[in-house]
């Protein structure tokens, strides 16, 4: 019980990441349906179309929230294990400054993702981009570019502070795709540092309950220990303990991606 504690205790902070995941990968697969499409099958009308900007606006920011919601909650996690004044939670505030001062699209996407909490969504629009074929045009195949219109956050200094400097050296709107894919490695690498720091504890609490569980254990890593079982007036009483075999497994999942 004391080992399947450290691992639920780790697992609420790792439920949060694979949460960010699913809306990272629900972004992925909307961009996959704009993305090579031929110029023949295009409706100009689809750049402006309400419901798909505002599907567009609403995967992103589902995304830009749930990674603000990654990172606060990752803080408090380790605040809350290690202690607010801890090496770890220093080095975890650290690495996250790192990132914000290295990535611009760390510094923006978060601007941006106040910017839509404060002021409505971002998007207005849709780009279609094709790589021109003069000699079979009717082969073209391009990509619908997700633009932010450059203007309209120059509008807004107060709420993109210092990032505003940087906006004000742009020349085009901005593409969030190539933005989403450099957080995206910034949120892998921030993963990671909350992973390892954990990885010994976490090791062997997933060890000891396999030990424990040896020959007991099926494929449907369904187990139940029964403890503190008492007898008293024809009435039993024990405390029903499930090993927490699918944490592990997200667990011994994502360790797999680390190699």
């Amino acid at each position: 019980m004391a080992d399947g504690k450290v691992i639920k205790d780790s697992h609420t902070q790792f439920v949060v990441f694979k949460y960010l995941q699913l809306n990272i990968n629900e972004y992925s697969e909307f961009l996959r349906e704009l993305s090579n499409v031929p110029v023949t099958n295009i409706d100009i009308k689809i750049i402006t179309d309400n419901v798909l900007i505002m599907e567009a606006n609403r995967i992103v920011l589902n995304l830009l929230s749930s990674f603000k919601f990654f990172l606060d909650n990752a803080q408090t996690f380790l605040k809350r294990k290690y202690g607010k004044n801890s090496k770890i939670v220093n080095d975890f505030i650290d690495l996250t400054k790192q990132h914000y001062d290295a990535s611009f699209a760390y510094r923006f996407l978060s601007k941006l993702r106040n910017y839509s909490l404060h002021l409505g969504f971002p998007i207005d629009g849709l780009h279609f981009q094709a790589e021109p074929n003069n000699k079979n045009p009717e082969k073209m195949i391009g990509d619908f570019a997700i633009l932010i219109n450059i203007e309209t956050m120059l509008n807004e200094k107060d709420l993109f502070g210092s990032v505003y400097k940087e906006l004000l050296e742009l020349q085009e709107d901005i593409d969030i795709r190539p933005l989403i894919k450099d957080l995206s490695i910034s949120i892998i690498d921030i993963q990671k540092f909350i992973y390892k720091i954990q990885q010994e504890e976490l090791e062997e609490a997933i060890s000891n309950i396999e030990t424990f569980a040896g020959e007991f254990k099926t494929s449907e890593n369904d187990i139940t220990v029964f403890s503190d079982y008492a007898e008293s007036d024809n009435v039993i009483n024990f405390k029903v303990y499930t090993l927490p075999f699918d944490l592990i497994e997200d667990f011994n999942t994502y360790r797999k991606s680390l190699k």
